[in-house]
């Protein structure tokens, strides 16, 4: 009896049933929201997370190549490093400079020597002889013979045939040979380290290997000189101070 009065109560209270489902409604959408906030914070995370793997990878590989680039790139700048050119340069400059005053040195050498010994000491190789092809170690000059430019060892100095040759300065031939370019040569060697070489002689020469001469002994005669023979008749004479090629003028 009582239980239907109640449920005849509840019937006449329809606004009681509104009210429950609104509120369930409501309860719903709170526990969906949250879930779909708590979902979306898990996916921004977890993205961020993948990113900052990503970056992190690319920022390695970026790291690893500058790093290479580094390295390779200090080794071209050590290279070409405008010091290290200019330090070339520099010793270049150096050796010619060293080269110069060689050269200077030798010649200085034979004018003191010359100065010491005196001009009676000394004698012209050939008498009244006019040079025909000065000394040119350096700037080649034209030989008529060969066809061609060419450096001059040595001195060309003008004597008919048959012309007596004469030592320069006093001393011991050392050799006597015929050279295919040179023709037959003698070779005297003096103190000081000088050493004279009369090309282009004939073959009855007057000087004999291992004997001693003076300056202004006849040694030979004038003969040809293959490789200069389209020249006038003349003698080649070159001198050497320490193995090394001077101008024989200041010799004598």
């Amino acid at each position: 009896m009582l239980s239907m009065k109640n449920e005849r109560n509840y019937r006449k209270s329809p606004k009681k049933n509104i009210g429950f489902y609104i509120s369930l409604a409501v309860c719903l959408a709170a526990v969906a929201g949250a879930a779909w906030t708590t979902y979306g914070s898990i996916q921004e995370y977890t993205q961020m997370s993948d990113e900052s793997s990503v970056q992190e990878s690319e920022n390695a590989r970026v790291n690893e190549e500058v790093s290479g680039q580094d390295y390779e790139e200090s080794k071209v700048e050590e290279s070409s490093k405008p010091e290290a050119s200019d330090a070339r340069q520099s010793s270049d400059i150096q050796t010619s400079e060293r080269e110069q005053e060689s050269e200077a040195s030798v010649e200085a050498s034979a004018l003191q020597t010359v100065t010491e010994e005196s001009k009676a000491m000394t004698a012209e190789p050939i008498d009244k002889g006019e040079i025909l092809k000065p000394f040119s170690p350096k700037n080649p000059v034209k030989s008529e013979t060969m066809g061609d430019w060419r450096t001059h060892s040595g001195v060309d100095i003008s004597a008919g045939d048959g012309t007596p040759v004469r030592a320069i300065m006093s001393g011991v031939v050392k050799d006597l040979y015929s050279d295919p370019m040179l023709g037959n040569v003698i070779v005297i060697e003096h103190t000081g380290g000088y050493e004279s070489y009369y090309c282009g002689v004939t073959d009855t020469s007057v000087a004999q290997k291992g004997s001693n001469v003076k300056a202004g002994d006849t040694i030979g005669y004038i003969g040809n000189v293959p490789s200069e023979s389209k020249d006038k008749s003349h003698l080649h004479l070159e001198v050497k101070l320490d193995g090394n090629y001077m101008d024989p003028t200041l010799i004598y």
